[in-house]
């Protein structure tokens, strides 16, 4: 499994509220993207920055989402980001009470 680490600068002027109701904007964009398991938004407004941890299948899965059209609605929509890809070799899923690896 891959997980992606995404994050932007956010402007001064983006609170938490507000930064919410952007993320439940686009939210149903990440339903049924393929090899996509979950997406988690994360936002650190006191330091400015915002983004998402995400689980893929396959790091095609990943890099075919992260193409370059991807990254330019990111850019004009929040600030460029800063894109990172780790193997995730062990997963815990408390949901489903189950180690995956």
């Amino acid at each position: 499994m891959i997980t992606v680490l995404v994050k932007f600068k956010i402007s001064d002027d983006l609170n938490l509220k507000t930064l919410k109701e952007k993320f439940i904007e686009t939210s149903e964009i990440y339903i049924d993207v393929e090899g996509l398991l979950r997406k988690n938004y994360i936002a650190d407004i006191e330091n400015g920055f915002a983004g998402g941890v995400y689980t893929f299948l396959k790091i095609e899965n990943a890099k075919t989402w992260f193409s370059e059209d991807r990254i330019k609605w990111i850019t004009e929509r929040y600030s460029e980001p800063e894109i990172t890809y780790y193997e995730s070799p062990v997963i815990v899923d408390n949901e489903k009470n189950k180690i995956i690896f």
